[in-house]
This record gives structure tokens, C-alpha cells and sequence, in this order.
């Protein structure tokens, strides 16, 4: 089937009219939870009853804030400045930011760059007289000493709650600066949720950095890309989408500006991570009627089936992709059934962000691995079905929505006790002290998506059962973090429930 002829889009017109509106937190938007533990299935009964509550917890750990993950989003944009209106405190993750910006930069372009910050550094004294005389300083400084194309003003908790203005600042100090200075609402006592910093991010971008009309191009596709994918995965992606002729465009992390505002002229909006980019893809469709997927990671076999398969269908190219999927398919067979020999028997427990929490465990059973428990950091609608159509496939296991809670974690690997556990950087150490081989969830220097993903995964999985000698030692050597009698309790005693009245 030949590709359709895609017209050029007369209206709407966004860009004339800001959205000045803050974004509601996703417990309201997609009624998102980070409280739940059970099965699988009692998770997604609960789901399809309505009877999904958000729920709390009596105790709870240290956990990330939505002005985290809004800068995350953006400070590796290409010719921009980050300004954090709130103390300097609030900025201090950016030199951890910035790890990830000069690696994405040296395997993208060869050398690092750094990124480029300013706190306003709010005091005390602000919160009673008010700090926006401090940020009109900032923005004129950012302009001056490093003309950037776009400066991203972020909201903290402490201007947030003060009620600083920094749209009306802002509208004000843009006559006098070059730069489009744009706000992002993302304070971080508006949501426990800290994904709902992405949304804030992009409702920003989309409202003050991409405008239309502008001609189509056909072959171009929008691949919402966040920082925790690695340009090995950027270079596969690439590779999948030119076997069908398309082009990639990847947004927000590592792009141009002209990139970003490119963006409204593409024939289709998918991404690698549904929760990511949800709300970006949903706008752009809205405003710009760019047909949108967003239904799973390209993470394993089954998946990134469907992936391609969403990718292709609104383009018109159903028969060009089930050669590519076909012929895919029969290229890595041999090493993943040589894989699924080496793996056999053995039993794995996932945590992940919610696409990840779907999309990793999917890959194991591909291995022939058995799925003994899987934490997602939140869970909403955005993956209920894909949630569902995993207990289909690998059964009832035990489950825990939790955003980073290692007590009930640890709890749960106790009683599990999986052959190996897969995580994120942060939470591996975690599984390492109990003696459990471990492997990160997420990489920069290693290949995860589309059907070569699942070959490098699986070399990996072997690697770490095949060398579990520093956990043991590390283990034999470590002092319990917690006592031995939270060891056998419920792990999931400090939630409160909710009852469902349906």
C-alpha cells in the first residue's frame, strides 16, 4: 500500500493563544496511584472494577520529587539554560543531570558539553517580600552571558507555595530578552507523583516552543525519547524505522530547538516510553493532527511486534513491516533459543518505572524466564492493558506499587528470593547486600529495544549468573539494613487500604 498523500495543516493555530493553565497532577489527570501491593491480578481486578484507589502508606522513605524528573526532561536540550526559582538546594541535581548530558553528548557527538544552570537562590527573607526581582536577574543573566536559544524557567516548592507569579514575570522581562523564556510549572508538593514533572515539562515546550501551520512531511516520525534511553537504543530505533523508510526524529532529550519545533510537521508521534511521552504525543495529535502511539515499549519480542506494527499502520506500510518483522524475527531466533537453554529454570523479580515494569518482564518470558514479583514506581490507565496481558502471559505474581520504597522491596526479595533481580541504578545495591546477582533496568552504554535488545539482555542475564561472586562476598560482608523480623512480615503491613464500594 502506498503511503498517503498528508495535506497541509491550516488550522487549528496554536501558538497565537499560550496555554497559561497549570496542568492538573496525573492522581487527577489518569488517576495514577503509588500505593498498592497483592498479585498481579488483584491489581488488575481492582483496575477494571474502578476500584483503584490511591492509597498511602503509614511509614515511607525518601523518594524523587516532579521538578526532578521536569528538569530531567529538558536540560539536555540543545542551546538552552536551566533557572530554578526556588533555593539552591532545589538545583543541586542538576551536576547530577549533567553525568547523563555529557555522555549522551560524547556518544552522540563525540564530546562532552556541559549543560548550563542558574539558581535564584530564594531565602528566607524572599518567602516574605518576594523573589521575583531575583528572577528577572537571572533571566537577563542567563540571556547575556550565554545567548541561548531558549531559557526553561522551573517553579520549586518554596516559590510555588509563596505564589510567585513567573508567567506575569516572565511575559514582562521577554520584550528586553532574545531568548524564549518559557515557564514550567512543576512545584513539587503538587503531585507525590514524580512523573507528573514530565507533563509540566512539555506543557511548556509545547505552548511557547512549537507552533504551526507548517507542511507535513511524510516520512518523518516523532520518537519521544527520555534521558534513560542510550543512544545505542536511538541507533536501533533508527535502524527499524529505515527498513520502512521513515525517518526518526528524536524529542526532547539531546535535540535542537529546531528540532523540537520540527516536531509539528511529522506524519506520526510514537515514543519508547508511553509514560514519558503521553502527554506530549496527545497534544501534538490535538493540535497538529499527527496520528499517535503510544501503546508499549519497543522492549522484547511480542512488543516490538506491536510497536512496529502501531508505527506502521496509520502510514499505510501493514505489508512492509510484517517482512520486517518477519525477517527480524527469523535473524535472532537461533541466539535466543541457544539463550533460553543457558537460562533455563531460572527465576527473575523486575522494578521499574511502569512501562519498564511491562515491558522488561515481557522480555525475560521471551528468555524463558519465570516472573516471581514485579514493582512498578506508579501504575495508571496509561499501562492497564499491557498490565493485563502480562498475567495472562506469565500468571499471578506478586506485585507492589511503590515509588522507591527499598523496606518493602528488600521484604519481598527475602521471601521471593528470585535467581537474579533487575532494577535501576539506585535500587541494585539494595538486592546486591542480600547476595542477589543483579542487573540495571536501564543502561546508556547497553542496547535494550527491538529484537537485538532481547540478544544483548539475555548475554547480559547470563554474564550475571554466571559471576555472582561479588553480591555473595558483599552479602557474607554487609550488616542487615533492617531487623530479622521485618524480614517475615507483610511486607506491604504499613499501606493503608481503601476500600472499593462498587
Amino acid at each position: 500500500m502506498s503511503t498517503p498523500k498528508i495535506q497541509k495543516v491550516t488550522k487549528p493555530e496554536p501558538g497565537k493563544v499560550r496555554d497559561k493553565t497549570v496542568l492538573p497532577p496525573r492522581e487527577d489527570r489518569l488517576g495514577s496511584i503509588i500505593v498498592a501491593g497483592g498479585t498481579a491480578k488483584n491489581l488488575v481486578d481492582q483496575t477494571r472494577r474502578k476500584c483503584l484507589k490511591n492509597q498511602d502508606r503509614s511509614f515511607s522513605q525518601t523518594t524523587f520529587c516532579q521538578q526532578w524528573l521536569a528538569m530531567f526532561t529538558l536540560a539536555t536540550i540543545k542551546d538552552t539554560v536551566v533557572i530554578v526559582h526556588g533555593p539552591v538546594g532545589c538545583i543541586s541535581s542538576m551536576s547530577y543531570i549533567n553525568v547523563f548530558n555529557r555522555l549522551g553528548q560524547i556518544h552522540r557527538n563525540g564530546k562532552p558539553v556541559s549543560g548550563r544552570w542558574i539558581s535564584t537562590n530564594l531565602l528566607e527573607a524572599d518567602t516574605i517580600y518576594g523573589g521575583e526581582e531575583k528572577l528577572r536577574t537571572a533571566i537577563r543573566s542567563a540571556d547575556d552571558r550565554y545567548h541561548p536559544g531558549a531559557i526553561f524557567v522551573f517553579t520549586s516548592c518554596v516559590s510555588g507555595i509563596v505564589g510567585e507569579d513567573i508567567d506575569a514575570v516572565i511575559e514582562s522581562i521577554q520584550p528586553k530578552i532574545k531568548a524564549t523564556v518559557i515557564p514550567i510549572h512543576c512545584d513539587g508538593f503538587r503531585s507525590k507523583l514524580w512523573a507528573s514533572g514530565y507533563d509540566g515539562s512539555f506543557h511548556g515546550v509545547l505552548n511557547y516552543l512549537i507552533k504551526g501551520p507548517v507542511e507535513k512531511q511524510a516520512d518523518l516520525v516523532n520518537v519521544i525519547n527520555p534521558l534513560t534511553i542510550g543512544r545505542p537504543d536511538e541507533v536501533e530505533i533508527e535502524r527499524l524505522l529505515g527498513k520502512l523508510n521513515l525517518r526518526a526524529n528524536f524529542i526532547p532529550c539531546f535535540a535542537s530547538i529546531d528540532a523540537i519545533k520540527e516536531s509539528a510537521s511529522a506524519a506520526l508521534t510514537t515514543g519508547l516510553c508511553p509514560t514519558y511521552g503521553e502527554y506530549l504525543a496527545k497534544i501534538l495529535g490535538e493540535r497538529y493532527r499527527i496520528a499517535a502511539t503510544q501503546k508499549v515499549m519497543p522492549i522484547g519480542l511480542d512488543n516490538t511486534d506491536l510497536w512496529l506494527r502501531e508505527v506502521a499502520r496509520p502510514l499505510g506500510k501493514e505489508k512492509e513491516v510484517e517482512k520486517l518483522i518477519k525477517d527480524e524475527r527469523r535473524r535472532v531466533k537461533p541466539q535466543i533459543d541457544a539463550l533460553i537453554k543457558k537460562l533455563a529454570g531460572k527465576k527473575v523479580f523486575v522494578s521499574a518505572g511502569q512501562s519498564r515494569a511491562v515491558g522488561i518482564p515481557n522480555m525475560v518470558a521471551d528468555l524463558g524466564l519465570e516472573i516471581v514479583g514485579v514493582t512498578a514506581f506508579h501504575y495508571d490507565e496509561v499501562t492497564y492493558d499491557s498490565f493485563a496481558n502480562l498475567t495472562k502471559r506469565c500468571g499471578n505474581f506478586p506485585t507492589s506499587v511503590a515509588n522507591l520504597q527499598p523496606f518493602e522491596q528488600t521484604n519481598l526479595l527475602h521471601q521471593q528470593k528470585p535467581d537474579i533481580f533487575i532494577g535501576h541504578s539506585g535500587e541494585t545495591v539494595w538486592a546486591a547486600k542480600q547476595g542477589f546477582p543483579t542487573v540495571m533496568g536501564l543502561n546508556l552504554f547497553h542496547l535494550f529495544v527491538g529484537y537485538e535488545g532481547v540478544v544483548t539482555f539475555g548475554n547480559r542475564l547470563v554474564d550475571a549468573f554466571t559471576n555472582p561472586a561479588f553480591n555473595k562476598n558483599l552479602s557474607a560482608h554487609s550488616k542487615a539494613v533492617y531487623h530479622d523480623d521485618w524480614y517475615t512480615a507483610n511486607p506491604f503491613k504499613y499501606i493503608r487500604e481503601a476500600a472499593c464500594h462498587r
